[in-house]
């Protein structure tokens, strides 16, 4: 930072990274009391709502920079839509104050007091957030690419957008090159970290299916198709492991589709005391009607107990296409229960 010339501030704003482009122009206000630096950029702490209205800023006025610690901005209103890049927030009050469309990149709101502020369309990508309460608080299509939030206080009153900022648009992070899919992702698990610290798991459920489809839509939209098909996998059977009535009815279709193809691929053939039985239907239009019940029923039972590997050997398949399809379907009813156990676990866990 340059020190200031006569009776201008001259602070210049420096983030002291090489790949984050900020206007480095110097400041041109005049200094302010005995400080050698402006109202806004003096390294003063506290300083009050009345204060600074008197030196309140000109639309399009850059504020980057602005040294606010501890500072009282209560239901202050001139603040939006303004350019506070870099700003040092720490300890201030911005209870119910509009800072809707305000440009905080790489801001520092450790310790801010935000309850029921409004911050609507503000950047606050790279922004640190560290034991701030922002309860009541709206943060509607707010771009939040890198930033950090820790030990962040929000409650059921906080309004975040349902659908990232990133993806409505669609807009690019500017600290970054990612995808915009990308940053919606960081959003969404940043949120559901936060949820989680504030108790609120129906909220940070939403925010994970959603970080998980970014990433499937990603994928896709990259050519990454080895990663998309895992992710619809999830997807489809267990709701990127949220959903355990999905893996239920997976297992569902697998066990009803088998019972279905065994008649069909060689059949299946049950020992009763020394005379085996062939349940088998070669062509289902001339077959009569019982008999199909029977073989369906039969196979239905067969793929039951395959599916959860009993194996209790009363019923073998005839032939290497019925032989493949159980070893298959075995395979898949293990799968499938040990994803059941896992969502229900982690659904204890939310």
């Amino acid at each position: 930072m340059e020190t200031s010339t006569d009776d201008r501030c001259g602070y210049r704003l420096e983030v002291g990274l090489s790949d984050v482009s900020v206007p480095a122009e110097e400041c041109d206000r005049p200094t302010w009391d005995d400080n050698d630096r402006c109202v806004w950029h003096a390294t003063v702490d506290g300083k009050s709502a009345e204060t600074l209205e008197g030196f309140r800023p000109e639309p399009g006025e850059s504020l980057d920079g602005a040294y606010l610690r501890e500072a009282s901005l209560v239901g202050v209103d001139w603040l939006a839509e303004a350019s506070l890049v870099g700003a040092d927030f720490t300890g201030a009050v911005v209870n119910g104050a509009d800072l809707g469309g305000a440009d905080l990149t790489l801001a520092n709101m450790s310790d801010l007091a935000a309850i029921d502020a409004d911050f609507t369309g503000a950047t606050l990508e790279g922004a640190v957030f560290t034991n701030a309460d922002l309860r009541r608080a709206t943060l509607e299509h707010v771009l939040t690419n890198e930033a950090v939030f820790t030990d962040v206080h929000v409650g059921a009153g906080t309004r975040f957008s349902h659908v990232s900022a990133y993806e409505r648009e669609p807009v690019r992070p500017t600290l970054s090159d990612d995808h915009p899919l990308e940053a919606a992702a960081w959003t969404y698990r940043q949120l559901r970290r936060l949820y989680q610290d504030n108790a609120l798991p129906g909220l940070a459920r939403e925010s994970y299916t959603q970080e998980k489809d970014a990433r499937r839509r990603l994928a896709w939209s990259e050519g990454d198709y080895l990663t998309a098909a895992k992710w619809e996998l999830s997807r489809w059977v267990m709701h990127y492991g949220s959903s355990p009535y999905r893996i239920l009815l997976a297992a569902l279709l697998a066990i009803v589709a088998s019972a279905v193809l065994f008649p069909l691929t060689g059949g299946i053939m049950e020992i009763q005391g020394e005379q085996a039985i062939t349940y088998t239907i070669e062509d289902p239009s001339s077959a009569p009607v019982w008999w199909i019940g029977r073989v369906l029923f039969k196979s239905l039972y067969f793929s039951v107990v395959t599916f959860a590997t009993l194996g209790y050997g009363d019923i073998q398949p005839i032939g290497a296409w019925a032989r493949f399809l159980a070893g298959t379907l075995s395979i898949v009813g293990s799968l499938l229960s040990a994803l059941l156990v896992f969502v229900l676990a982690r659904i204890v866990t939310w």
